[in-house]
């Protein structure tokens, strides 16, 4: 086998692996990881982007995978995935990681209007998403950048995700 191949297997079962992460993260506590109250753990791991953009696919895919638990269906696998995948993208691009952590909550704003959309009851598109906002830059920015500051000291962990 040739080193291209070994290289290309390497990548599909690191992305398999942080998928798979991030599913299980987001199902270990279901009532914390959906509805207009979010506080995924598993969101903590989008920062992985703002160092490698090779983990966009896996944390894409893993929160597809995620999301076919919502309540909301088929088009929280649709939306919530879209929105995670614009904001893993936005983070790969940005140079500060203060920064690239407020993207997941910037783009929460795709998933209140979903709510907004399939909710049957009346629901405030400016609460929902304000919610979400807030959850979202807890769990990255408050709680995730020092984490990933603290982690990235550690020679293992910084071979490990580049």
């Amino acid at each position: 086998m040739n080193t291209k191949t070994l290289v290309k297997r390497k990548v599909l079962v690191r992305q398999a692996m942080i998928a798979a992460i991030y599913a299980v993260l987001t199902w270990m506590i279901p009532s914390l990881s959906y509805g207009p109250i979010q506080f995924r753990i598993s969101e903590v791991m989008t920062l992985l982007a703002f160092f490698n953009p090779e983990y966009i696919v896996g944390l894409t895919v893993g929160c597809a995978i995620s999301n076919l638990l919502s309540s909301l269906g088929m088009i929280d696998v649709v939306v919530g995935t879209l929105a995670s995948f614009l904001a893993l993208t936005a983070m790969s691009k940005i140079k500060n990681i203060w920064i690239a952590s407020l993207m997941p909550a910037v783009f929460s704003i795709l998933i209140g209007l979903e709510i907004v959309f399939v909710s049957p009851e009346p629901v405030s598109f400016i609460l929902v998403t304000a919610q979400i906002m807030l959850s979202e830059f807890i769990i990255v920015t408050v709680l995730g950048v020092p984490l990933f500051k603290n982690l990235m000291k550690n020679s293992t962990f910084k071979n490990l995700i580049y």
